[in-house]
């Protein structure tokens, strides 16, 4: 071999060996796998009934070659709830405050976290979902389906009892019925409020009228101390059933204080019309207080007007049983010159819940 052909073919070989450390530098350095999986990879809870309360568990396993850091847990609804535990079982929140990770997996590590659904107020076929979110917003979140379809097996009517307009002392009662759709045999363990940690006003009270059959009556009793100020229990029928836990429903009203105030007016009593005046007459009307409760007495001590014309207005005030009922004459003279008039009438008085009271008047004079 001549000396040519030996340079030639040495070169050749260290060519022949540097190629795969060329190749090798072109190609892209492997990145790890971040995946998480969900099992089951849907809670479908089945059909279910109004009032139960439905729990399953799912397991989070990081099935990729990196950490996977969780930042969130989050539902579509409010009716759904997660709660997540850690590898040890500790509950952990399912919302970091910061934008750290509340719980960190490694590869192969796994947690538990409990979906519980809501049947109350819910009816058909409900379709949620939980998302469970990385740290890194570039990470597409994991989303598990919660699927369940849910029918009435009790009805209560009516679900929403209005008691409108109450005084401070009247005793009110009102009736609802619960009726059996789908279950056979069940009873009522009681009543509590549907809002946790909170409890029912003293004030109502309830009475089973039935205690078989498919249909069952409760009498709603209102009587007792109360504040003046709309009302709006929501109560929770306990339901002693092995699926069904509980019916609910919200009683609405308005307790007035036990002072009242009429003008004879249909639908505005506490508002004063003199209707058409003529020029020359001058009209009367009278305004009626009526204290239903004369352990509190109602003690009125004057009587204000409040317009610019007060020089065409007269007040007289009877007293028909001091601090129980009183009249009040409001004369308006037609010489008031305006075609319309209008202005209020105060009344202060010494009464806990009604110290002070704005009656409204109006009017027209007649050409």
């Amino acid at each position: 071999m001549s000396p040519r052909t030996t340079v030639l073919s040495a070169l050749a070989a260290s060519l022949l060996a540097l190629l795969p450390l060329q190749i090798a530098a072109q190609e892209p350095a492997a990145t790890g796998k971040t995946e998480l999986s969900a099992e089951p990879k849907e809670v479908d809870f089945g059909d279910a009934y109004q009032g139960e309360t439905l729990l399953q568990k799912v397991t989070l396993k990081n099935v990729g070659d990196t950490d996977w850091q969780v930042g969130r847990i989050q539902t579509s609804c409010g009716c759904t709830v997660a709660k997540l535990f850690g590898p040890d079982g500790t509950e952990l929140p399912t919302r970091s405050k910061t934008n750290e990770s509340i719980v960190t997996l490694q590869p192969g590590e796994e947690v538990k976290v409990d979906v519980k659904f809501e049947t109350a107020g819910k009816q058909g076929a409900i379709n949620q979902r939980m998302q469970i979110h990385n740290v890194d917003p570039s990470i597409t979140p994991v989303s598990v389906p919660v699927t369940v379809h849910v029918a009435k097996a009790l009805q209560i009517t009516p679900a929403w009892v209005n008691l409108g307009n109450i005084s401070k002392s009247e005793t009110v009662e009102a009736e609802v019925v619960i009726e059996s759709l789908e279950i056979g045999d069940w009873d009522i363990a009681g009543f509590t409020s549907q809002v946790a940690g909170q409890e029912l006003p003293d004030f109502l009270k309830f009475e089973i009228l039935d205690e078989k059959g498919p249909s069952r009556r409760i009498k709603l009793l209102v009587e007792g101390d109360r504040p003046v100020a709309p009302i709006s229990p929501r109560v929770r029928v306990l339901i002693d059933h092995e699926r069904v836990g509980h019916i609910d429903f919200t009683v609405t009203g308005i307790v007035q204080p036990n002072v009242s105030f009429s003008a004879g007016e249909t639908a505005f009593q506490e508002n004063i019309s003199f209707d058409q005046v003529a020029p020359t007459e001058t009209v009367t009307r009278t305004l009626t207080i009526q204290n239903k409760d004369p352990s509190v007495p109602y003690a009125l001590e004057s009587v204000d007007l409040l317009t610019t014309q007060k020089e065409f207005f007269v007040t007289e005030v009877r007293a028909i049983e001091e601090g129980v009922a009183y009249e009040v004459d409001i004369t308006v003279d037609g010489k008031i010159g305006a075609p319309f008039f209008r202005g209020s009438m105060v009344l202060r008085a010494e009464h806990p819940d009604v110290p002070s009271k704005t009656i409204p008047f109006h009017g027209w004079v007649r050409k």
